[in-house]
């Protein structure tokens, strides 16, 4: 008897596998793309004295409005302790553009030139990386 019900219950844990099979495609989660081509990937180390919050908020006041912005995140690190990761930082700013022309074109927008004249005194250090993408797939 117990060889039969442990027969059975391999039966129902593949049959139960096999039904996962089932699960049509556009109903399991699939991860997005970025929204956007070119990443500018930017981590700010603030000075004491800078308040991150308010440091937040003018950022983000600037970025709304640069047309050329397809997207963006600003951020405090997450404190994930892992060796690989650097939580130094204060904030983190990640902007998309569609085209590096776009990105150039931002870099010399006078919103971008005026913020970065309002707020180079609020930070120690600026580390930026740029990302190029094709599109894949």
């Amino acid at each position: 008897m117990n060889k039969r019900r442990s027969f059975f219950k391999k039966i129902a844990g593949i049959g139960g596998l096999l039904t996962l099979g089932a699960i049509p495609l556009s109903a399991m989660k699939k991860a997005k793309k970025i929204d956007g081509r070119f990443i500018h990937m930017v981590f700010f180390w603030l000075k004491d004295t800078t308040d991150p919050d308010a440091f937040i908020k003018a950022t983000e006041g600037f970025l709304t409005q640069i047309d050329e912005v397809n997207s963006y995140h600003i951020g405090k690190p997450a404190g994930t302790p892992r060796e690989v990761v650097d939580n130094s930082y204060a904030v983190s700013l990640v902007v998309t553009f569609d085209s590096k022309e776009k990105q150039d074109a931002y870099q010399v927008h006078n919103v971008h030139k005026q913020y970065v004249v309002d707020n180079a005194d609020k930070w120690n250090k600026v580390q930026i990386y740029d990302s190029w993408g094709e599109i894949y797939g």
